[in-house]
Parts: structure tokens; C-alpha cells; sequence
């Protein structure tokens, strides 16, 4: 599923036109994306968790030249699935809209 499948899932299931599901999807991937800049956790209850994470610089062998390398420091998303959500996973079935 992309943006546009969800923004249409959204529409048919609320009665909306789809361009008014597709700022819905917009508006709260932007405001996730705000909150872990500002170093915030997001949690969505049946969904998960997203956190805001820095990895470390690390070196690395650069496969063309050999030579070694480093990469810097860079600020990253781990997502950690909820229990309802790994439940359905489990159990192999489709989540139940509210």
C-alpha cells in the first residue's frame, strides 16, 4: 500500500473526496516527521512506535576503490510495532477499521 491507496481507502471508508484524504495523509506524515525532528516520540496505539535515533559515524571499505571511509553521524526512524499489531500479524489477518 502507497500514499495514494491509503488516501483512497480513506475516502471510501469516510465518504470523502479523494483529494481531501490525500492532505489527511499528508498532514499526519507531517506532523510525525515534525515531532521526531524535534526529537519526539510518535506512538499510534494499534500501530506503533517511531522514534528519532542517531547512528553513530562508522568506517566503512568502499567496494569500488577498497579504500577505507567514513560515514558521518546521521539521524535515522526505528519503528517498534504494538502488541494489537504484531497480534494480527500473527494470526494472519487483515486489521479491523474502527
Amino acid at each position: 500500500m502507497n500514499r495514494e491507496d491509503l488516501a483512497q481507502s480513506i475516502a471510501r471508508r469516510f465518504h470523502l473526496r479523494r483529494y481531501i484524504a490525500r492532505d489527511i495523509v499528508d498532514h499526519l506524515c507531517a506532523e510525525i516527521a515534525g515531532e521526531l525532528r524535534s526529537g519526539e516520540r510518535v506512538y499510534l496505539e494499534r500501530l506503533g512506535a517511531f522514534h528519532a535515533v542517531t547512528k553513530k559515524a562508522r568506517r566503512y571499505r568502499d567496494p569500488r576503490t577498497g579504500r577505507m571511509r567514513i560515514r558521518p553521524a546521521y539521524r535515522d526512524v526505528d519503528f517498534r510495532p504494538g502488541r494489537a499489531l504484531l497480534r494480527q500479524l500473527a494470526r494472519g489477518r487483515r486489521a479491523r477499521p474502527t
